[in-house]
């Protein structure tokens, strides 16, 4: 009798344990489980690779810097959207000129983006199979965006010269998409592949 009971419980906390897995959300990680996602640390040029298998990186979360007339005519900058900050206590206000200050973002910003000269005209569109929004921080102030394109931010015209902060965020708290945003200085960039 005593094996049986032994062996039942042994059965009933390996079962217990199997059906316990907590999977976080990218902002709100469980008080049992740590997860940290942080920008990417330079790697060095050559990664030895033991195994036959192609190993494909996409960077996410890159800040970058950029100067008139840049090449290729489209950037892509990755990462998830999300957080548990009111988009309005960072912007400072209720809407901008592009939108409304609505969502939920990080406490850091996603990117930062440096213009190193100002720009003529300069477009970040947010592309993701979510509802999110945009708040760019920089010189001259505060802008948010949502729901330009279909359920997706954008925001463009004259930049100034300096560096700006740029939070993707979620219509939602506690939702979190992943997202492509793309850097163009024409009305309609063809990517280049």
């Amino acid at each position: 009798m005593r094996k049986f009971a032994a062996r039942s419980l042994i059965t009933i906390a390996a079962t217990t344990a199997i059906f316990a897995v907590v999977t976080p959300l990218r902002s709100q990680p469980s008080p049992t489980t740590s997860v940290e996602i942080s920008r990417p640390q330079p790697q060095p040029e050559k990664l030895q690779n033991t195994s036959s298998k192609k190993t494909s990186v996409v960077k996410m979360f890159e800040d970058i810097t950029l100067a008139p007339n840049f090449s290729p005519k489209a950037i892509e900058l990755r990462g998830i959207s999300g957080g548990i900050v009111e988009t309005q206590k960072k912007s400072g206000r209720k809407s901008t000129e592009t939108g409304d200050c609505i969502g939920f973002i990080d406490t850091e910003p996603d990117h930062k983006i440096t213009l190193t000269q100002a720009f003529r005209y300069l477009k970040l569109q947010v592309k993701s199979s979510g509802d999110t929004i945009l708040l760019v921080r920089g010189p001259g102030g505060s802008w948010c965006s949502d729901d330009v394109s279909d359920r997706n931010p954008e925001i463009s015209g004259d930049w100034l010269a300096g560096t700006y902060e740029v939070w993707i965020g979620s219509y939602e708290q506690n939702a979190s998409f992943p997202y492509i945003i793309q850097i163009s200085e024409n009305l309609n960039p063809v990517i280049q592949k």
